[in-house]
């Protein structure tokens, strides 16, 4: 900690020129999360875009989640996920 607290200086703001501007403080993690687009998106606009070109060992298969698959039992629930995968 001590470390750091040599390395910053605090400057008054009087002491900036007029028409300077401060630069906000960097995004958090979850701020740039929610800025971000999601891979799984990116990845099926670029296939859509490629069309015939794109390579068919790079399948893009959808998150299926729980709500998806309803109120299934537990052990049924991974036989309809590995129904629901690309082969």
């Amino acid at each position: 900690m001590s470390a750091i607290s040599r390395t910053l200086r605090v400057v008054p703001k009087t002491s900036l020129k007029p028409g300077s501007k401060v630069l906000p403080p960097p995004l958090t993690k979850q701020n740039e999360r929610a800025f971000k687009e999601p891979l799984l998106r990116i990845m099926a606009r670029k296939q859509q875009e490629a069309g015939d070109i794109w390579p068919p060992n790079l399948r893009i298969e959808p998150h299926v989640t729980k709500t998806a698959i309803g109120k299934a039992p537990e052990e049924i629930r991974v036989q309809l996920k590995r129904l629901l995968k690309e082969r």
